[in-house]
């Protein structure tokens, strides 16, 4: 984001793998949290702590709570239809793509893998994008 501050936009799917218990809940979390304008701190935390999510399952609440969130409309946006809704349509339009699924987090450009995790793998795909778009 730093490099292409006006050239890149980062979008955020969730596809909760499910052979992790509390995947799915802790999308439905992070979602909650977002309702609130705080999904990446929501996301930070469950990602830094993740493992611990197998045994506390209520730990998102308490990150919420931390977090200074409104925790009857937190816990009424969690148990939401919406949410829940949004989750299995990202999860849908994942399985629908036919990027494989060996791993997450995926990183797309204009919906095409890159080839390794280094900033210059990055760097190479979005600037060969970006080169046929200025054509």
């Amino acid at each position: 984001m730093k490099k292409y501050p006006k050239d890149v936009k980062v979008v955020f799917k969730n596809f909760p793998l499910s052979f992790h218990k509390q995947a799915k809940t802790a999308a439905k979390y992070a979602l909650a949290a977002h309702k609130q304008g705080k999904w990446y701190e929501m996301y930070e935390k469950i990602m830094a702590e993740y493992k611990k999510l197998k045994n506390d399952e209520s730990l998102p609440e308490t990150y919420a709570k931390d977090l200074g969130l409104d925790m009857n409309k937190f816990m009424a946006d969690f148990k939401s239809q919406e949410i829940a809704a949004q989750v299995d349509l990202e999860m849908s339009q994942f399985r629908k793509s036919g990027i494989p699924r060996l791993s997450v987090p995926k990183f797309l450009i204009q919906g095409k893998e890159p080839q390794g995790r280094s900033m210059a793998a990055f760097s190479a795909m979005i600037d060969s994008e970006l080169k046929k778009i200025k054509k």
